[in-house]
């Protein structure tokens, strides 16, 4: 028999919304969770429509994840959680598949990117980005001879205590390790990975202890977002240059796409190609252009919680999208058991920024929409 537990209702607020994950915590001895354990449990719209729910149970709580499909400004959207009846599969949303040091993601059944931790690179990441239509939105080639190290989508920064993590100069550069998976979640509404690396200069020495967790959203294909969350826990006094090769965050974009071929960059404020953009705060930037006779995009996310918000940005024509504050405002320096937090998400979008909403979709990651509960009636 299946039994309406909670009546939950998602407010827009004053934005648009389309695809948007949203969440709801319930304390785990709350009363409509006795008799019904998580897995029992589901969601429909009002109408009574399934929608795909996950549920994680962690620290006396339990948090109700799912994807609101399209809700305008001002508008609200009810759903219903049931306990009883037969649970969507894990399978049918995003599925984890581990290969030798990769793991893949494949959402909807369909390959969307790998976490390559291959100890051949100097560093680990994540690549290709597979769009709408099979092409990659990302450059993840080994041939290419101008800035090779530009691999797809990867953390670094360029002067660690002097030694070079974004450059790879031959037998000089530092190299990030990969320790292990801390956590590997998946299901139908998201897929989670939490990897430890560290931070080495070119004689292998720990400089940073790592913990980067990914997290990746089971929406339509046109409409892909990763979010990046990594904390930096020094292991020593560890000094960031003044340098204009970092990140931390780094994205190259498809050869395709890029300005110099056509391509286009805009940041937060309206501001235009690198003349405008590179050098420029803004709390967001969208690089788009054309892949496969598609318009195709990438905008990268400055989260308000990031030291130095909005971020610099050191964006090219050639192709390159980063953050980097420390270019601009200089180097940071750190004591040993100091940590430093980055939040990014990475919206992989089609058609042009106007298009795709990049705007919006920037207020459902800093303004998601509110959710408020009641007993069904």
């Amino acid at each position: 028999m299946i039994k309406p537990l909670l009546k939950l209702t998602v407010h827009a607020g004053r934005h648009n919304r389309t695809h948007c994950p949203v969440s709801y915590r319930i304390p785990t001895d709350a009363p409509l969770l006795q008799g019904s354990g998580i897995e029992l449990l589901h969601l429909s719209t009002a109408a009574g429509e399934p929608v795909p729910l996950q549920c994680e149970e962690n620290g006396g709580t339990v948090t109700l994840h799912w994807i609101v499909p399209k809700l305008g400004a001002g508008e609200s959207a009810v759903f219903i959680v049931q306990a009883g009846g037969q649970r969507q599969e894990a399978g049918e949303g995003i599925e984890l598949i581990e290969k030798e040091h990769q793991l893949d993601i494949h959402i909807g059944g369909a390959f969307f990117t790998s976490y390559v931790y291959d100890p051949q690179r100097a560093k680990p990441y994540l690549g290709p980005v597979i769009g709408p239509y099979g092409e990659s939105f990302t450059r993840l080639d080994f041939e290419t001879k101008e800035h090779p190290h530009h691999r797809s989508v990867w953390l670094a920064v360029g002067d660690v205590n002097g030694v070079d993590l974004w450059n790879e100069p031959k037998d000089r550069h530092g190299i990030q390790t990969f320790e292990g998976f801390k956590e590997r979640v998946s299901g139908p509404v998201f897929a989670r990975l939490t990897a430890s690396q560290q931070w080495c200069n070119h004689g292998k020495r720990p400089q940073m202890a790592e913990q980067r967790t990914m997290t990746f959203y089971n929406t339509p294909a046109g409409e892909r977002f990763i979010d990046l969350d990594t904390e930096l826990r020094m292991l020593g006094r560890i000094e960031f240059g003044a340098t204009k090769e970092a990140g931390p965050l780094g994205i190259r974009v498809a050869e395709s796409m890029k300005a110099e071929n056509g391509g286009t960059i805009v940041n937060a404020f309206g501001s235009v190609g690198e003349a405008e953009c590179w050098g420029e705060r803004a709390p967001w930037c969208d690089y788009y252009g054309t892949v496969g006779g598609k318009t195709l995009g990438i905008a990268a996310f400055d989260h308000p919680g990031n030291m130095d918000f909005p971020t610099f940005w050191h964006v090219r024509d050639y192709g390159l999208l980063a953050a980097n504050n420390l270019y601009f405002l200089g180097g940071k320096l750190f004591q040993k058991g100091e940590t430093i937090r980055y939040k990014h998400r990475i919206y992989f979008h089609e058609g042009d920024t106007a298009a795709a909403g990049v705007a919006n979709k920037y207020h459902d990651y800093i303004h998601p929409p509110v959710v408020t509960a009641e007993e069904p009636e």
